[in-house]
């Protein structure tokens, strides 16, 4: 079962049918979707469907980028299995079934690959180009870790300027890293959203906080006599790479 986020946006079910098919188009059988709230078919009900299905093993992949309030309390709840377990045993409609409940995806340098990617079509490159990773913030230190993580994979990677920002929770917020970046002296500055799908969060409360309009992705304003372009990456959720993430998780699960 892939999990996602769920939104009230096609956004995020569109990339998760996607990953699913392109599993069964490696040879993996019985791939199901569900999602945490807002999109059907919620994860409780598919795991009812699963185990109605005959299924009496389920390795349950959260497609989400960090850790998090839903990732530690509610999807164990849907999945009727204990918080901070790995593997867990629980009865559905009175059978027993095994669930091996995955991470996400987290520290995994594959992302770090993805973002490097963006930058080269992105960007023109030079001394003054500055890059930012973001995340969506959480109450929880978990996404913090994961965008500080991957910024500093890129940097590793020999790229420089590179600063890391959250839409909400965390600091620093999107907007200040924003004007620090500039007041450095950035004149192209390379917007990484470290997210899964466009929601609203990337599609209206982002753009304003880095002088883009709705459905803008490239822009350029003038500040202080000197021209700032801004780039505005998509969200990573469609990548084939995650694809290849999530059949080693799978693989490395049917070995244990």
């Amino acid at each position: 079962m892939i999990i996602g986020h769920g939104s009230r946006y096609n956004y995020n079910k569109w990339v998760v049918e996607e990953q699913k098919k392109r599993l069964e188009e490696k040879g993996f059988k019985n791939v199901y979707i569900g999602f945490n709230k807002t999109t059907y078919p919620l994860v409780n009900d598919v795991l009812e469907d699963m185990v109605a299905d005959g299924i009496d093993e389920v390795a349950a992949i959260p497609f989400f980028i960090a850790s998090g309030l839903h990732i530690t309390r509610d999807i164990p709840e849907k999945l009727r299995i204990p918080q901070d377990s790995y593997l867990a045993e629980t009865e559905v409609n009175g059978k027993r079934v095994r669930i091996r409940y995955e991470p996400p995806f987290g520290n995994d340098p594959g992302l770090a690959a993805i973002l490097s990617e963006k930058i080269e079509e992105l960007s023109k490159g030079g001394e003054k180009r500055g890059i930012m990773v973001i995340g969506h913030g959480s109450r929880l230190p978990h996404n913090k870790d994961t965008i500080l993580f991957q910024a500093n994979e890129l940097k590793k990677m020999g790229y420089v300027n590179v600063m890391y920002a959250f839409n909400e929770f965390d600091e620093p917020a999107v907007e200040d890293a924003f004007s620090e970046m500039i007041s450095k002296g950035a004149e192209e500055i390379i917007v990484l959203p470290l997210f899964i799908s466009l929601g609203a969060h990337l599609k209206h409360d982002v753009p304003g906080k880095i002088r883009l309009r709705d459905g803008i992705t490239e822009d350029s304003f003038v500040h202080e006599g000197r021209s700032v372009t801004v780039k505005y990456a998509t969200p990573i959720g469609i990548d084939p790479r995650l694809t290849d993430i999530i059949a080693e998780k799978i693989r490395n699960g049917e070995a244990t």
